[in-house]
C-alpha cells in the first residue's frame, strides 16, 4: 500500500511539473495555426505537386513564391472578419484561380493534365460528381406489358 501511495505521488509531481512547463511555454509563445505557417504548408503542398507532377528544380523554385503568397492571402481573407462566410468563401476561391493560372504558366501541358482541370464554377466536393441519368420511358415501360 505505501509503494502505491509513493507511485501516485510521484505519478501526480510528474504531471504537475509537465502542466506547470506547458503553460509557461504557451504563455511565451502564441500556439501555432492548425495549418501551420504559411511557408511549411506552401512546402508541404509544393512536396505534394512535386511527387505527382514530377517538377523539375527550375519549377520548384518559380512554384514555390507562388504557393507561399496563395497561403498568405487565403490566411488573411480566413482572417478578414467584416467579410461573409460566404464572401471569404468566393475570395478564397479566386485566389486558388489566380494562383493556378500563375502556375499553369510553369507547367507542361502533360503536368497541367496531370492536375486535372479546376473546379467547375460552384465548386464543392461533391459537385463535379455527376448523378446517375434517369432511366429511359423506354425501360421503365419495358418492364410493364401493354
Amino acid at each position: 500500500m505505501l509503494k502505491l501511495s509513493q507511485l501516485l505521488a510521484a505519478a501526480l509531481l510528474f504531471g504537475t511539473c509537465v502542466f506547470a512547463q506547458e503553460s509557461t511555454q504557451s504563455e511565451s509563445a502564441p500556439a501555432p495555426k492548425r495549418r501551420g505557417t504559411s511557408g511549411d504548408y506552401a512546402e508541404h503542398r509544393l512536396r505534394r505537386l512535386t511527387k505527382l507532377l514530377n517538377l523539375t528544380d527550375d519549377q520548384q523554385q518559380k512554384l514555390r513564391p507562388i504557393l507561399q503568397d496563395e497561403q498568405k492571402q487565403m490566411q488573411s481573407a480566413e482572417a478578414d472578419t467584416t467579410l461573409t462566410q460566404q464572401q471569404k468563401h468566393r475570395k478564397m476561391k479566386e485566389i486558388h484561380r489566380s494562383s493556378r493560372a500563375q502556375m499553369d504558366t510553369i507547367l507542361t501541358d502533360e503536368q497541367k493534365k496531370l492536375l486535372g482541370p479546376e473546379r467547375p464554377q460552384g465548386g464543392g466536393r461533391h459537385h463535379g460528381r455527376r448523378a446517375q441519368p434517369a432511366p429511359s420511358p423506354a425501360t421503365t415501360d419495358s418492364n410493364n406489358p401493354q
